[in-house]
């Protein structure tokens, strides 16, 4: 068990400073209401201080014992009053003893000795509540701190735990759908399988890299996204027309790992794969007052061919955007009737 006093420079300096004042009150009490001699004053209260400082540091280890969560008032009580007897009555002997072989030959000194003696007690018993309840302030606010960053340590574990439920829930339905296209495409065109599988490969070896809060350079991630492009562009061949600005300045960007892919996912599941005409998506990507403004924006068929799926993989975007950053509203959804647009907003700083 730590000293709270000696843990830190600031706490030996409040209890120097502390029991100065105490000792300076007692001898101008003795000096101005007691008429005592200045060297007599300063004598007593020194030992009355040096003392009483060095019992209240061991009263640190009974309050720790004593604790007011664990046992009943009642006990605690009762333990208190019977460490401040010893503790007063231990004080009193000892600063009387000190003091009479100091002024052994002075008798009006040891008669107001006699004189003081229920003073003294009740001094005592005075500092000791006093010091007792600081001692518990102190275990208190210590309390209070470990609790808020056993909080916070908490807290961060659900989040990176949810980070990694959400993004392990995006990853599976695009490996589902591209081992699928492998699987026909082994038979038709053994060439395109082959490219395929090199190129999920790749794409799968940069997804186990990151963890789910993991800042990547937007240049990084949008190599990884033209992977998956790629890949769907295998799948899809002529059907799927895509393209991808940034100004140079915002590929030093840093992002969340694996945050776009997902959306060109979305925008295939919406555009290339509810028809077999030419879909086209388009991503546009520019800083605007201190964001990292990403757009993309699909087609969309007249008559798709089969239920675009829903949503859950732009709430889940959603929600990892607010479990990182913070920050509400960072995605929005655009809708035509020919075109479909998300807008992630990346805060910069």
């Amino acid at each position: 068990m730590y000293h709270p006093i000696f843990r830190t420079p600031i706490g030996k300096i409040v209890f120097a400073t502390w029991w100065i004042a105490v000792t300076a009150i007692h001898c101008a009490v003795l000096y101005f209401f007691y008429h005592i001699e200045v060297s007599i004053a300063v004598t007593d209260s020194l030992v009355w201080g040096l003392l009483f400082s060095i019992l209240s540091l061991g009263l640190w280890f009974w309050v720790e014992i004593s604790d007011i969560e664990t046992q009943r008032p009642l006990t605690i009580a009762v333990n208190h009053i019977g460490a401040a007897a010893v503790t007063v009555l231990l004080l009193v002997a000892l600063h009387r003893f000190v003091l009479t072989q100091i002024f052994l030959h002075n008798n009006d000194y040891l008669n107001f000795l006699d004189y003081s003696l229920l003073g003294r007690i009740i001094l005592g018993v005075s500092l000791y509540v006093l010091i007792v309840l600081v001692y518990y302030l102190i275990i208190y606010i210590n309390n209070f701190r470990q609790k808020l960053v056993h909080e916070a340590e908490l807290k961060a574990l659900v989040k990176d735990a949810e980070l990694s439920w959400l993004k392990l829930q995006l990853n599976p339905h695009f490996l589902f759908n591209s081992l699928n296209s492998v699987s026909s495409l082994t038979l038709t065109a053994p060439e395109k399988a082959s490219e395929m599988i090199t190129r999920l490969s790749e794409l799968l070896r940069y997804s186990l890299r990151q963890s789910p809060d993991t800042m990547v350079t937007l240049s990084d991630e949008i190599e990884n996204c033209e992977k998956y492009l790629e890949i769907e562009k295998v799948r899809f061949g002529d059907r799927l027309d895509y393209s991808i600005n940034s100004c140079p300045e915002c590929l030093t960007v840093t992002v969340p790992s694996m945050l776009l892919q997902p959306l060109f996912e979305n925008a295939i599941k919406h555009s290339v794969a509810q028809t077999a005409d030419t879909s086209f998506i388009k991503a546009e990507v520019e800083i605007v007052k201190g964001f990292l403004c990403v757009k993309i924006e699909n087609s969309l068929p007249s008559f798709p061919t089969n239920s675009a799926g829903n949503g859950v993989g732009l709430d889940n975007i959603r929600r990892r955007l607010i479990l990182i950053y913070g920050t509400p509203n960072l995605l929005f959804i655009e809708k035509s009737e020919s075109a479909f647009r998300v807008t992630v907003s990346i805060p910069i700083n």
